[in-house]
């Protein structure tokens, strides 16, 4: 490994990251969270809490608090950010034929990754110790236990997301939307891992602790029901006292934190020697009994056809269009049926949230192709405004969403029922304009498809909605 490779491909990163816009925001996004998620004593909700019980808020249990945000629900707003940056385009073809090594350059692009994640870390530092002199008394502000509990919580979970951006990034088929599955289906896993962390205790009960506030919060409490991510608390409910530094430093606790770094600091020495080389160009081979899902050959183009006729209904048209770029191709198409057929035999419950993945995937990679710069300046030269197009794109979204959910509505009007119509429609609606928004914003499908897939997961929790 080249150590004067991995000084350049770190600082020109980080030379990249200087010059977006979108950092300015990451930074102030858990500041602003934490004013409005940090529960002041005498309150009656809390982001954290244990059998329905507020904790008692101290300088370290702040640390906890915020170190809980970051290490659970911020971790997707980080690789959202990883993965759609400034960064996100490489010039693959000069360095895939250059003598540098990929180890090398992947150490480099982490290293600058892991100082993005850590300069918000100490801008989430400095808004704690403000908030701090704001809800404690004077002599309770203690920054140190703030900077350690904070620290020791979320630094190991950054350091991991920035590393599985490398790995996703290594291979071809996690470029693209897998990637972002398989980071979201990590990101489920390590909280659920969380409980048994806390049940085992010691190094390895904390090694299945990756966000790491198992120990903090629970430490010297026996049975308990921990609640995180928002709860009401009963209005004759003491408050419970934490010994959250105990728990920093109870048995195993550090040395897994430890552990966890330095899992996170080999994953990019995994994703250089794994690492696939771009393929400009190369036509993917199809299985013979596929290709009967596989567009067939374009009509030749008549030079003595007539020029056509300016459209009666525009707007129609254009709905139309949005959706079938949507459907894709006979695949794509494929897929919407079997998910109408499923809305037909199952249970909303099962059918509702099966519409909205195929419709989640269907919106996202449309938004993030038609957001390009480059296309949209063309498509401003066109009769129907961007904003048109967008006003379309929403419609048919909706569209494709009844359509799927059909079968189940139809079923539930003749039964007098018409919320599963008024559901299909919301979702579809909320869906697409979710979609278009987060495209618009970041000129990509990486961030709203995450976010609608974490939008998808409590969906799916809920029921699938009325008739769940």
């Amino acid at each position: 490994m080249s150590l004067a490779v991995v000084r350049s491909s770190m600082t020109t990163s980080l030379a990249r990251y200087g010059r977006s816009t979108g950092l300015w925001i990451l930074l102030l996004v858990v500041p602003v969270g934490a004013r409005f998620m940090i529960a002041a004593r005498g309150a009656d909700f809390t982001l954290i809490a244990l059998d329905n019980r507020i904790p008692w808020l101290t300088s370290p249990v702040l640390g906890v608090t915020l170190g809980v945000i970051i290490a659970t629900l911020l971790l997707p707003v980080a690789f959202i950010y990883l993965r759609a940056n400034v960064t996100r385009r490489q010039p693959w073809q000069v360095e895939e034929v250059s003598p540098a090594g990929r180890i090398s350059i992947a150490y480099g692009r982490w290293l600058a990754d892991v100082a993005v994640l850590a300069i918000v870390l100490a801008a989430t530092t400095a808004a704690g110790c403000l908030l701090a002199l704001l809800l404690l008394p004077l002599n309770e502000v203690d920054p140190a236990s703030i900077i350690l509990t904070l620290w020791v919580i979320a630094a190991p979970p950054l350091a991991m997301v920035a590393a599985l951006r490398l790995l996703f990034d290594a291979r071809r088929r996690t470029r693209g939307p897998l990637g972002e599955v398989l980071f979201f289906v990590f990101w489920m896993g390590s909280l659920g891992f969380v409980l048994v962390g806390g049940e085992t205790g010691g190094y390895a009960g904390n090694m299945t602790d990756l966000p790491g506030f198992m120990s903090p919060l629970t430490y010297s409490q026996e049975r308990f029901f921990l609640a995180i991510g928002g709860a009401s608390i009963p209005p004759d409910a003491a408050p419970i006292h934490l010994d959250v530094l105990g728990g920093v430093m109870a048995d195993g606790y550090l040395a897994a934190r430890l552990s966890w770094l330095g899992i996170a600091a080999l994953i990019p020495l995994l994703a250089g020697l794994v690492y696939t080389p771009h393929v400009a160009g190369k036509a993917r081979k199809t299985a013979g009994w596929l290709k009967i899902l596989e567009p067939g050959q374009a009509r030749p183009a008549d030079p003595r056809a007539r020029p056509a006729r300016f459209g009666m209904l525009p707007g129609v048209a254009l709905v139309m269009a949005e959706a079938r770029l949507m459907a894709g191709n006979r695949k794509g198409l494929l897929v919407m049926a079997a998910a109408a057929v499923v809305s037909l035999f199952a249970p909303w419950s099962i059918a509702g949230p099966a519409a909205m993945l195929v419709l989640v995937f269907a919106t996202t990679a449309h938004a993030g192709r038609s957001e390009q710069k480059g296309l949209l300046a063309l498509t401003r030269t066109t009769v129907l405004a961007p904003t048109a197009r967008r006003i379309a794109f929403v419609l048919a979204g909706t569209l494709l969403m009844l359509v799927m959910a059909a079968p189940a509505v139809a079923q539930g009007l003749v039964r007098g029922d018409p919320r599963l119509l008024l559901e299909a429609a919301a979702v579809g609606v909320a869906t697409a304009v979710a979609a278009i928004t987060l495209g618009t914003l970041t000129r990509s499908a990486t961030a709203p498809r995450l976010v609608l897939l974490i939008a998808w997961y409590f969906y799916l929790n809920a029921g699938g909605g009325p008739m769940g």
